[in-house]
């Protein structure tokens, strides 16, 4: 009786699932989602919309499952603050992607972890094993938290590590770009040589805030952008210092061996910074380790001395 229940269960699931995904695909579109199609340039795949939404592929899944989605990663965006905050790490780590996509990304990696989950309880249950099901519940849905958090953490990861080269090659930069204006060069053109020749995050923002200024954008203006996309502060104070020799017509030359004296200052200080964190750390292993070792060694040798006369 139970195994009937059961199925019954599983058929009225799986219909109510049904029934709420056909209501969703069959739901009118909204007007910028109508007209996006017919806007899109020759050579579009997959056009996205005006607010940064996911956009259909044209498949029979996408016209299925892509409204439901759409539903529950606008729902988990609705605050406004956190859609910032994740597009401005997103804008940090370099990633070329929109605040739905990562979270479409993150709903893939729940259902991949709670499945995993899933998995290794049929697993346990099939190897002769009982258990609670309250108990596999908690595990799936911790699972698929763990997916959750997981992506997540990858991204900060991402964004910390490009941060650190940011940091590391911004006093070189700044030493190129004196070279170059102390040639002759303009600041553009300086810029330009910089993200032309150099590798890393840093020159690539840089050549991106060169094409922005070809396209029409102030030069000043493009630096800001550079500097609020990359969000270090040692970047955010050169571009001040850049900003400000700029507009007030002081040599660009010295200012730029000014910025790199300061960035490598700052750099120096982030390592001291560093070093005084690690020698904390390094401190566990010569209390609990080390010491005990160089204390039975000194040790040893009088207590078996002590234990081998005889009375």
């Amino acid at each position: 009786m139970s195994g009937l229940g059961a199925l019954i269960g599983l058929v009225l699931s799986v219909g109510l699932v049904i029934s709420i995904v056909g209501f969703a695909g069959r739901r009118p579109l909204p007007i910028s989602q109508r007209v996006a199609p017919y806007l899109g340039r020759r050579g579009d795949v997959a056009p996205r919309a005006s607010n940064g939404s996911l956009a259909d592929d044209g498949s029979t899944l996408g016209a299925i499952y892509l409204p439901l989605v759409r539903d529950v990663v606008r729902f988990i965006d609705r605050n406004s603050a956190t859609r910032s905050a994740l597009e401005r790490r997103l804008a940090s780590a370099g990633m070329q992607m929109t605040v739905a996509e990562f979270r479409l990304q993150q709903l893939t990696w729940v259902v991949a972890a709670g499945g995993i989950g899933l998995g290794s309880c049929l697993i346990f249950k099939a190897s002769g094993h009982d258990f609670a099901v309250l108990p596999a519940l908690i595990f799936v849905l911790i699972s698929a938290g763990v997916g959750w958090l997981l992506r997540d953490y990858l991204l900060t990861r991402t964004v910390t590590r490009r941060r650190d080269y940011v940091r590391a090659s911004l006093p070189g930069v700044a030493e190129l770009l004196a070279l170059a204006v102390a040639s002759g060069e303009s600041a553009h053109a300086a810029l330009e040589r910089v993200g032309r020749t150099m590798h890393g995050p840093l020159a690539d923002e840089c050549a991106r805030a060169c094409d922005e200024t070809s396209t029409g954008v102030g030069f000043i203006e493009s630096l800001e952008r550079m500097a609020d996309r990359l969000d270090v502060v040692a970047v955010r104070r050169f571009v001040d210092g850049l900003s400000i020799a700029v507009s007030r017509g002081t040599p660009l030359a010295d200012v730029l061996r000014a910025q790199a004296a300061d960035a490598r200052a700052d750099r120096h200080r982030a390592l001291l910074e560093l070093a005084g964190r690690k020698e904390v750390l390094m401190l566990i292993p010569l209390v609990f380790l080390i010491l005990p070792t160089v204390v039975l060694v000194a040790l040893f040798p009088a207590m078996s001395a002590l234990t081998s006369v005889t009375p």
